[in-house]
């Protein structure tokens, strides 16, 4: 799907509407299971105070490696009981 430029917002044509119900319900539970596939995001409570950049940004790389493990770890045991 190529971009489209429009020179005002009323050349913008109006978006098609979902009128069939299971259509519907089918597009919005499959957004919500990508939603549940990126897990929750845990962010950690109150304020953190950094003495420098380099500190937060190691922090806030350690958080995202943290996560990623626990993601990847939950993916493996589920996709591990599916193949059997």
């Amino acid at each position: 799907m190529g971009i489209q430029r429009f020179r005002d917002i009323a050349d913008v044509p109006t978006p098609q509407r979902v009128t069939d119900i299971e259509e519907r319900a089918r597009r919005i539970d499959a957004v919500w299971q990508q939603a549940h596939l990126r897990g929750p995001v845990d962010i950690p409570r109150g304020v953190q105070r950094f003495r420098t950049i380099k500190e937060a940004n190691s922090a806030r790389q350690a958080h995202t490696e943290r996560r990623m493990r626990r993601l990847r770890s939950s993916q493996i045991s589920t996709t591990g009981d599916e193949s059997q």
